[in-house]
């Protein structure tokens, strides 16, 4: 090679410098991740090569991915909830007694409420306390699990709803509703963040509360609101879990306790605040919830499949560190 073609390929503009300055987006990154795994569990399992099968999937992914849409929001602001287990399960506790003294429509309505109040405690405790949101957080699951079992005394409870029960287990144009009533929820928070003030200031937040509040941010109200959302969303979850299931209890909700925060985090969003977007949320739980029925599958044990999703979620943080400080 000549100097000047070497000089050609490896000057400011050439393409090993372009090369060097492309960095891909987190998002991207889940997305082949995401086609890889999926690949895969068609290649090596018969079973999931079924069109009813990989339906199932998505449905059971959308319930993950409703409580990752509330949690996106907290952690683009800079925060977690860890709360989000103990309201899915008060809401489909109380959600299925509420309906049955009630009725369908102001039970679910009121569940809700519930749900959006939780949140908003936390958001409040935050702001006027200054308490770090794992510590206010961490207290309310706390206390929502200890009301639960003084509420119920622990025991299964059984919520009879049609419409929970379509919106949960039918299908429309041959999709599940699930991800239907997740795609309405999904568009809604697309614009809240991208199309008006509210999710400028969570992104301002975000990045810098301080700055924010100098530029006029009103800084506790976004927070106190972002928080209400992400239990609302919680709570909308917990009311589709007990429509799918017929019942709820006091745990139910804690599987999605972490894998709500995976699912942001393997999405691309930096859980320092500031960056990220809601569609690598939604890859990010569709990507698990694959993950997840291959391990089981392979018949890899509980504590297995565990250690092998910390150390995914632990290899994609890594290399989402190294593209951020890269950019």
């Amino acid at each position: 090679m000549s100097t000047t073609t070497r000089d050609a390929a490896t000057g400011p503009g050439g393409t090993a410098a372009r090369w060097r300055r492309w960095r891909p987006d987190p998002v991207l990154l889940t997305a082949i991740l995401l086609l890889a795994t999926w690949a895969f569990s068609l290649l090596q399992i018969a079973g999931y090569r079924s069109w009813d099968y990989n339906l199932f999937t998505l449905r059971v992914a959308a319930f993950l991915a409703l409580v990752a849409v509330g949690q996106t929001l907290v952690v683009l602001l800079g925060g977690i909830d860890l709360s989000v287990a103990a309201t899915i399960s008060l809401s489909g506790v109380v959600g299925g007694n509420l309906i049955g003294r009630l009725g369908e429509g102001p039970g679910i309505a009121a569940t809700l409420a519930i749900a959006a109040a939780v949140g908003m405690a936390n958001g409040l405790g935050i702001v006027t306390m200054r308490l770090p949101p794992l510590v206010m957080t961490l207290a309310s699951l706390s206390i929502i699990q200890g009301g639960l079992l003084i509420y119920n005394a622990g025991n299964p409870v059984s919520g009879e709803s049609p419409l929970l029960g379509r919106l949960a287990n039918g299908d429309v144009a041959g999709l599940p509703t699930p991800v239907l009533v997740l795609a309405v929820a999904a568009a809604a928070t697309l614009v809240l963040l991208h199309r008006t003030a509210y999710g400028r200031a969570v992104y301002a937040v975000g990045t810098n509360p301080l700055a924010a509040e100098l530029s006029g941010v009103p800084v506790a109200r976004v927070q106190i609101a972002t928080y209400a959302l992400c239990g609302f969303f919680a709570g909308l979850t917990g009311l589709l879990i007990l429509g799918w299931t017929g019942y709820s209890y006091l745990n139910m909700g804690d599987p999605y306790l972490l894998s709500s925060i995976a699912a942001v985090v393997v999405g691309g969003t930096s859980i320092l605040g500031g960056r990220g977007k809601l569609v690598g949320t939604l890859l990010g739980a569709l990507l698990l919830t694959i993950f997840v029925n291959i391990l089981t599958v392979l018949k890899i044990p509980e504590a297995g499949r565990i250690m092998v999703q910390g150390g995914l979620i632990l290899l994609l943080l890594l290399v989402y560190a190294v593209v951020e400080e890269s950019r």
